[in-house]
């Protein structure tokens, strides 16, 4: 199981890592200092690091305050809902847009397909550390909310945003606050699902310790 942990921490360590090096490539310091925040600007970056804290903190310090709270199971059912939704609207909306090819394919999968599949197998296997209760699925949103008035206010600066589907310049204001409220309600949806699907994962664990009757 340790060595599991090891693999799919590394795999969650190397996606983001390889896709900042390829952003830096061939950029002076000045572009490099503005595709660093633009790098940071991606959901998926953000979901695919917060996998690799949540998988590699543990390991490399398991006594430490940050490791006990990875552990813990509100952060990484949260985790899994990020990646959920990093994955599924990467293939349904933004895949068919562009065709990466060797280093940035590489990534692309890393990134889209890879790390959010092992974080999940990982997360249906292990669960976490307590219960996870409903009232926790609303707090889901703090991220992408946060994420959300990050956007908008970088983009109003500099005019990047990171996906034609947050792209004030084209869509508006009104499209794109529509289309963020939608958004929010699939977090919430997939939240809700995900806290269900733990919940029962749970009671099917604690069934399976407790000692058969004569």
């Amino acid at each position: 199981m340790k060595a599991w942990r090891i693999l799919i921490a590394a795999i969650a360590v190397t996606g983001p890592l390889l896709q900042y090096g390829l952003m830096l490539e061939g950029e002076t310091l000045t572009s490099g200092i503005a595709k660093s925040v633009e790098f940071f600007s991606y959901f998926t970056i953000i979901s695919n690091l917060l996998a690799a804290v949540v998988l590699t903190a543990p390991l490399v310090a398991p006594r430490s305050a940050l490791a006990l709270w990875c552990e813990q199971t509100p952060p990484r059912v949260a985790t899994a809902v990020y990646l959920a939704i990093t994955a599924g609207i990467y293939h349904t909306l933004l895949a068919s847009q562009w065709d990466p090819q060797g280093w940035r394919l590489v990534s692309d999968t890393l990134l889209h397909t890879v790390t959010p599949a092992l974080f999940l197998l990982d997360w249906l296997a292990r669960g976490g550390v307590g219960p996870v209760v409903w009232r926790a699925v609303p707090k889901v949103l703090i991220l992408p909310t946060a994420y959300g008035v990050w956007t908008l206010l970088h983009g109003a600066l500099s005019g990047f945003y990171p996906y034609p589907f947050m792209n004030v310049a084209k869509r508006g204001y009104p499209a794109v606050l529509v289309t963020m409220v939608v958004m929010a309600i699939g977090f919430l949806v997939v939240a809700a699902v995900f806290t269900a699907l733990h919940q029962t994962r749970a009671r099917v664990a604690q069934r399976s310790r407790e000692p058969l009757s004569a």
